[in-house]
């Protein structure tokens, strides 16, 4: 069950994400939901989704810098979430802030500094997207 809620999640996060940069609004919801999937599922589960967000966000054969990193980490946050033993409705927003930070710094460092507001919107939205994927699986694993 809490495989096709997750799938559904992806699938759901990204329409929106796809139907929002249509109408000018950048989000990384399908980024978000990856980072949140690290604190649910074991290592297969979450490659398995890490590929394919992977293959939702760039369906073209040759690999770059931005879909790499948008597949580490969520997989660095999978190996680590274990190491941070707080509580995960606190980890999870730091993760994704973090993670947010990092891609965009290695990616696109000069848009951190250009255009903040949009980084903000877009850490804002992905926040607000993480939080209720959040609160979603939570209901289903009860854990």
């Amino acid at each position: 069950m809490r495989l096709i809620t997750a799938f559904l999640i992806l699938v759901l996060a990204a329409a929106i994400q796809f139907w929002l940069s249509g109408a000018g609004i950048f989000l990384n919801l399908i980024f978000a939901a990856l980072i949140v999937f690290a604190f649910f599922f074991d290592f297969w589960e979450m490659a398995l989704f890490v590929l394919l967000g992977v293959l939702v966000v760039n369906w073209q054969p040759a690999p770059s810098t931005e879909i790499f990193l948008f597949a580490l980490i969520p997989l660095i946050v999978f190996a680590l979430h274990g190491v941070f033993r707080s509580e995960r409705w606190a980890t999870v927003p730091i993760a994704i802030v973090c993670g947010l930070l990092i891609f965009y710094a290695v990616t696109a460092p000069h848009f951190l500094l250009s255009n903040p507001v949009a980084f903000l919107e877009d850490l804002f939205g992905s926040l607000i997207a993480g939080e209720l994927v959040f609160w979603m699986m939570g209901r289903i694993t009860k854990r």
